[in-house]
């Protein structure tokens, strides 16, 4: 396994402490897919809460070993189009933390852990 396919697979959203609490109840499987193309890139799915979309980014590793993706995505909150960028760090082997950004709106910290 390249190192960069350690983001690859699905991850279970479960905590998003900018959203009410039980915000992710609104989906029965709040949940992000990321597929490694290339050694540098991915691209992925995300469905949480009232929210969907696809997302698209780069991987870079630090100088301290970490993974960090950088990515801009794109769906529906509630119905209304969104789009924005995020980042997430590769915390340990099953945990990413980072946060999604949308333009002229809101930002959510979130905490994904590895399902597959």
């Amino acid at each position: 396994m390249k190192d960069t396919e350690k983001l690859e697979g699905k991850w279970q959203v479960v905590e998003m402490p900018d959203l009410v609490d039980d915000y992710l109840d609104l989906t029965p499987d709040p949940h992000v897919y990321l597929k490694v193309i290339s050694s540098k890139e991915v691209d992925g799915t995300y469905e949480f809460g009232a929210q969907s979309g696809e997302l698209n980014g780069q991987i870079e590793k630090t100088k301290e070993n970490q993974f960090v993706l950088t990515f801009t995505l794109e769906g529906e909150d509630e119905m209304d189009p969104v789009h924005g960028f995020g980042t997430a760090t590769l915390i340990d082997d099953n945990t990413l933390k980072g946060e999604m950004r949308y333009h002229r709106s809101d930002t959510y910290r979130f905490t994904w852990k590895r399902v597959g």
